[in-house]
């Protein structure tokens, strides 16, 4: 049987529920490397652009800015004001602002005063913890003489009444204008909702009517305002605003009004036009009762303006005006001259013109600009590029290209774009993708910008605790050449003739390359050295090699590889075979059979007695987490694997060390707040305690541990938040965390009760017990050879027995084309889209199985925009053999009216007889529609689920 990891060959869910409501109810994406133009347009060499992470393990970085000297500044929604410096890696803390303990927004906005290099000062966006949750307020801090936050130093600017606990749509971004003015984006403080939020429930509308709000001119929130700071910590209306100062029941702060969630700002140095991102509401198909879908939006404000919500959308589509006294709809509203006849308004009633979206797209493929793909959004902005902002002779700025042109970002999507606008900003001429999809490292931009430097700085978001800054750069001369360097053979009896060869070595400049390879032995003796592209040696003498080969082109510009080479030894080979059961899929309670072999050329064999079985290490271990193939071949990878160690708690340790829980707890010593072992003993023994630790986590808790407080951690996925409480509750137990077995016999697969919710996959099909992984990993490591056991060699084999359920994003194969997915989100948005795509899975074991039930639904939540297509499943290749006929998925009529979809009103799945197909096997899903648009969404596959006869 093929191994899933063995060194006997040469050879991360909601991750946050949190920002997924406080931005958009998130579907995933991905995207290509496409453009869609209306003019003539082409980027750079892609080769040209490298993308370097300056600071990483960032606990969620929301936004950051530049002093004059090249520092990076950046929060983290947790409170936290850091600093990476010129040559990033060393990240300092300058400081914490204290935030509502409530649920709120946190610390989402910063911006370095005109003046930072000679006053310090900096202003910061926030929820303080002296409001409680019920204000946002934009304040002032100084730095000191070190470069941390002055105590004391906080002048409040403004103070926003905020309703919504949970930080829904609040904006937070921040930018300065030609004048000297601060703008600052505020969200409409309002719940998700499908189309325009109108009707209410609730007393005056709290959190549901964005009449009181975005449409009120009377209210700052869901705009963006527009003030002149002033030295003594106050603040003067510059000319230019949307309302005069004196004029009633108007707000004079207010620039721009009728924004849903306006995220990240930023004003052209050239024309003084301010650029925003906005993110819009979730309904994915039109409504006759109530108007259009959602979309995101990239807008253009040149002079103050209304940007239409909650009563236009988009390109200035109009939804139905409510009428609050009969509580229905009637005409759409009219952009010329809207009217908010809400009753809790208390502004204007006759509102200022609805100015129009630049860009707008939907859920669905945009029929303006299909590469912007489909699934989810979340439109972020960027910067605009202007030679003149930065110093004569930049080194690494963008070329001429760029020049005026728009870079934009998804977070959802994950995308970055080029946007080239016409000079009065009401076209866009070209939509292009900065970077091709194999350079496509960040990940969830949250925020963009360009540095002194003139690289784009990222700020990525990232999986739980694991945000990162980011700068992708541009090279105008002469690229690195790129070193690849290989071996026929990596161990062996001696003497030892080795190949190798530098194929895959390169110069993306067509540079002749010159090549030196060095073969150093690692104890003593003189090395050989070569200058060919692929030579041979011999190796006579036993030990360890450094090979490493040094590719230069004529610049002089080099790049380097190395690896090891064991002369004298063969490394042992181990083999883990299933005797009789399923060798993929852990069946809860099933029985296998199983049976260890270990060969090794100089030590002799287990099946003949030469290799005793008590020096072989075989266990079994149950995750309850699950595992995915590439999790183990990372932490392969990185060395985490090893004889006598759990795997089963390796990420949970990893995920705390991540999130810096170890600043305030540690294993056994109380620090800021308990040991993990006291939490153990404390509640090892109760009822439901992996439900209440999780309550505590999420929500945060105090009082339980003495005065201290544990803030929560919404932004966690569940998956991650109980594998942090297995391992903090296995600590009372004492245990190994594996089980070892004897060399041959059988093992039943015992099952557990589940611990919590299942994710994505929980959305779609039913989980009775815990949806974990089985692990069984042999390995021996050799004695060496006579008069040096110093070389001594392991093998190791792991297999890994998955739960029968896969999700469709953990494929081995995934189509270039027609899919649309965003890995690190956790709503069931693996979209085929256009003529189709395909997807597979390697080395499946059909033995014993009756059906393959694939999860392939034209509705979710509240989209009903899929048209369906044909499913084939095929064995071992695309055009392999047919398994049962070609499947066509129909969507169903809306019967059940707008949704929300769920259960059988998104579609049942599709079964594949497999019970006459036998032994291991690649299967391929494959989904077609030759009828479909290019811009058309076809199904959502939600899992792949496998069924034992």
């Amino acid at each position: 049987m093929k191994s899933l990891l063995s060194q006997n060959s040469l050879g991360i869910d909601l991750k946050s529920t949190w920002l997924m409501w406080a931005m958009v109810f998130i579907l995933p994406a991905c995207t290509k490397q496409q453009s869609e133009e209306k003019g003539n347009n082409e980027l750079p060499d892609p080769t040209r652009f490298t993308y370097e992470t300056i600071a990483d393990g960032m606990d969620e970085p929301m936004q950051l800015d530049f002093d004059s000297q090249g520092n990076v500044y950046f929060i983290e929604r947790t409170g936290a004001l850091k600093m990476v410096g010129e040559e990033g890696g060393n990240v300092k803390r300058l400081g914490n602002v204290p935030l509502a303990v409530e649920k709120a927004p946190g610390l989402i906005g910063i911006l370095m005063n005109k003046e930072f290099i000679n006053n310090r000062q900096l202003f910061l966006y926030y929820s303080a913890r002296e409001d409680k949750g019920a204000f946002m307020r934009l304040s002032r801090f100084t730095l000191d003489e070190k470069g941390i936050m002055a105590p004391g130093s906080e002048v409040v600017l403004l103070k926003i009444p905020w309703e919504q606990p949970d930080g829904e749509h609040f904006g937070g971004g921040m930018c300065w204008d030609l004048d000297g003015n601060l703008l600052l984006s505020v969200g409409g403080d309002s719940a998700p909702t499908q189309y325009a939020p109108l009707p209410f429930t609730n007393q005056g509308g709290r959190g549901q009517d964005s009449g009181r709000t975005a449409g009120n001119t009377n209210d700052l929130r869901g705009s963006i305002i527009r003030i002149k700071p002033q030295s003594e910590g106050t603040y003067t209306i510059p000319p230019g605003n949307l309302f005069p100062d004196n004029l009633p029941n108007t707000r004079p702060e207010i620039y721009v009004m009728g924004n849903r969630n306006p995220w990240r700002l930023s004003v052209d140095s050239k024309t003084g036009f301010l650029h925003w991102g906005e993110v819009g509401p979730d309904a994915g198909v039109d409504s006759e009762e109530l108007g259009p879908m959602g979309y995101d939006e990239f807008n253009v404000a040149k002079e103050a303006g209304n940007f239409g919500w909650p009563f236009f959308i988009g390109k200035n589509l109009a939804y139905n005006s409510y009428i609050y006294e009969l509580a229905e709809y009637s005409s759409p509203y009219n952009p010329a001259s809207p009217v908010n006849t809400s009753p809790n308004n208390t502004g204007l009633m006759e509102l200022p013109p609805a100015q129009p979206a630049l860009v707008a797209y939907p859920y669905r493929v945009s029929e303006e600009w299909p590469l912007l793909e489909s699934a989810a959004r979340s439109a972020v902005g960027g910067p605009i590029f202007r030679k003149t902002d930065f110093d004569e002779g930049t080194e690494g700025l963008f070329p001429e290209f760029f020049e005026g042109k728009w870079l934009v970002t998804d977070y959802v999507r994950n995308w970055i774009m080029v946007m080239d606008m016409n000079e009065d900003r009401t076209e866009v001429n070209s939509i292009v993708s900065l970077l091709p999809s194999e350079l496509l490292k960040h990940k969830q931009p949250l925020d963009l910008d360009f540095g002194p430097d003139g690289a784009v700085y990222v700020v990525e978001y990232g999986l739980t605790g694991q945000g990162r800054i980011s700068k992708i750069k541009y090279n105008a001369g002469n690229r690195t050449p790129i070193a690849k360097a290989a071996s026929n053979i990596t161990d062996g009896a001696v003497p030892m003739e080795v190949n190798l060869n530098s194929e895959g070595s390169m110069d993306h400049d067509g540079d002749a390359l010159r090549y030196l390879w060095t073969i150093q032995p690692e104890i003593e003796g003189t090395p050989q050295t070569f200058d060919i592209a692929d030579p041979k040696l011999t190796l006579g003498q036993p030990g360890k090699y450094k090979v490493t080969l040094k590719v230069s082109d004529t610049q002089g510009e080099f790049d380097e590889t190395a690896f090891k080479i064991i002369a004298g030894n063969h490394r042992p080979e181990v083999q883990i075979e299933i005797t009789k059961g399923n060798s993929t899929f852990f069946f809860p309670n099933d029985t296998i059979q199983y049976e260890v072999r270990v060969n090794d050329a100089e030590d002799g064999a287990t099946t003949n007695g030469n290799i005793p079985v008590e020096e072989v290490f075989f266990s079994a271990e149950y995750i309850p987490s699950g595992m995915r193939p590439e999790e183990l071949t990372l932490m392969e990878n990185e060395g985490l694997i090893k004889p006598g160690t759990a795997i089963r708690h390796v990420q949970a340790q990893s995920l705390l060390q991540q999130l810096n829980c170890m600043t305030c707890h540690q294993v056994e010593n109380k620090l800021v707040g308990p040991s993990y072992l006291e939490v153990a003993q404390r509640y090892a023994s109760r009822k439901n305690a992996a439900d209440t630790l999780y309550a505590s986590i999420m929500e945060g808790v105090s009082g339980k541990w003495g005065e201290s407080i544990m803030p929560p951690h919404p932004m966690l996925a569940s998956e991650e938040t109980f594998q942090i409480i297995d391992y903090i509750l296995n600590l009372a137990k004492n245990e190994a965390g594996y089980q070892e077995l004897p060399l041959k016999g059988e093992f039943s697969l015992e099952a557990y009760d589940k611990t919590g919710p299942v994710s994505r996959l929980g959305k779609f099909f039913n989980f009775e017990v815990q949806p974990g992984s089985y692990i069984f990993r042999a390995s021996y490591t050799d004695k060496g050879i006579p008069g040096n056991a110093d070389i001594q060699l392991s093998g190791r084999e792991i297999i890994l027995l998955r739960y029968p359920i896969l999700a469709p994003q953990t494929a081995d194969f995934i189509s270039e084309e027609g899919i649309s997915f965003t890995p690190s989100t956790d709503d069931p948005g693996f979209m085929f889209t256009g003529k189709g795509g395909h997807l597979g899975f390697k080395d499946i074991d059909l033995t014993g199985l009756s059906t393959i039930n694939i999860g392939a639904v034209t509705r979710f939540w509240y989209w009903s925009h899929y048209i369906g297509g044909t499913l084939e499943l095929r064995l071992d290749s695309l055009d392999g053999k047919l398994v049962g006929a070609p499947f066509e998925i129909i969507p169903p009529l809306n019967k059940e009216g707008d949704g929300p979809f769920f259960g059988e009103a998104a579609g049942k799945p599709v079964p594949i007889d497999v019970s006459m197909i036998d032994g291991v096997h690649d299967i391929y899903i494959i989904i077609r529609n030759e009828k479909a648009r290019e811009r058309d969404a076809l199904v959502i596959m939600t899992g792949i689920e496998f069924i034992k006869e």
